[in-house]
This record gives C-alpha cells, structure tokens and sequence, in this order.
C-alpha cells in the first residue's frame, strides 16, 4: 500500500486527511505526521496505519490531560479516573499518565505541596481537611505529611478567630461553642482548636 495524497483539512489546519492507494483512510494532526515523517508516496502497511491510530488517539488523550491542568493541577491517580471517564482505553490511559509522570507534568509531592500552599493562604482550612482530600485523590502519606511539615495550624487557627471573630469572649460558652463548630467545621484539629480557646482538651 501506499500513500497517495496528504491534503490539510479545510475545517481544521492543524489536521490532514491520508488517502491510501488514491482512497481516503483517516486524519491525523499535522504534528503526529510531522513526527513520523509521513510523505506523500510512501509504502505503508496496515500493522504502521494501527500504530499511527494509537499515536493519534494518544497525543488527542494527552491534549485533554493538558486541558485539564489549564484549570488545576491534579494528582496522578485523580488525573487517571479522569481520563479514564472519557471512554479511552485503560491501557492508554495508563500509559499516557506514566509519561505525564515520567516528564514530571504530574508529580504528586509537587502537588501536596501546592495543595497545602492554597488552603493556607488562600482558602485556610485545617490540616485534617487537607489529609481527608489528598488521601482521597490517593496522594502518598509520606508527600502529605512533609508538606504539611512546616505548616504552623496553630498560628492560623488564632489569625482565624482573631480576624473572624475579633470581639470573641472566652467566658461566654456560647461564642465559644460558635467558634468550636466554625473551626472544626473546616478541617483545623479538635485537640489545637480546644487549646488556644482555653479548654481543658484531656
């Protein structure tokens, strides 16, 4: 077999349309041919036309990881389900991820780190919620707790209460209690939340 033409798609440049033996048989990007050096007369087999395909479908899978990491980066296993979810085969999917780690594109220490950088100056949250998520998204323990090494949560719980609730009285059980459920309620540990309010934790 051989290949007849290589035209450039008119609704997509970026895109070509191979015809084999004066036949249309597929597209493929412009970089995907560019890559396996594709030219017009070239002999071809059917076993090569599959692995074009599967470089396609791969370089498409990879295209949509980079779309994902456009809004925020992700872990290595939240990153898997999510390709995974657009119907592309697991196999792929597994290698595709594997090479995104391999270049460091994803990097689950990188992302604990992140993580823990956001929720304690953007978004402060406890360092419970901050375990709870990234052991959800399947972050290893040892990235967790090294980025959580240097986080100083006492320091927040009291730039919290002092910004959140200025006018707090220590006395008043009420208020106290108020705080307890806010604080708790994002993640900050009970025994540190009880301290710096004044309670006898034990």
């Amino acid at each position: 077999m051989k290949i007849s033409k290589i035209e450039v798609q008119k609704r997509n440049k970026k895109r070509s349309s191979i015809y084999i033996d004066g036949e249309f048989r597929f597209g493929l990007s412009n970089d995907i041919i560019l890559k396996y050096d594709l030219k017009e007369g070239d002999e071809i087999t059917e076993e090569e036309i599959n692995k074009l395909l599967i470089a396609e479908e791969k370089e498409r899978l990879k295209q949509k990881a980079f779309r994902l990491l456009r809004y925020r980066n992700r872990s290595v296993e939240e990153m898997k389900q999510k390709l995974l979810r657009s119907d592309y085969e697991p196999e792929l999917v597994d290698e595709v991820v594997r090479e995104l780690v391999d270049d460091h594109i994803l990097d689950d220490r990188r992302f604990a780190c992140d993580f823990v950088s956001e929720y304690t100056e953007v978004k402060p949250k406890g360092n419970l919620f901050i375990i709870n998520e990234l052991k959800r998204k399947k972050v290893n323990d040892e990235y967790i707790q090294a980025a959580l090494e240097k986080r100083d949560e006492k320091g927040m719980i009291r730039d919290i209460i002092n910004k959140k609730f200025p006018k707090l009285n220590k006395k008043d059980i009420r208020q106290k209690a108020k705080v307890l459920r806010y604080l708790i309620s994002r993640g900050f540990t009970p025994n540190l939340v009880y301290e710096i309010l004044g309670e006898d934790y034990e």
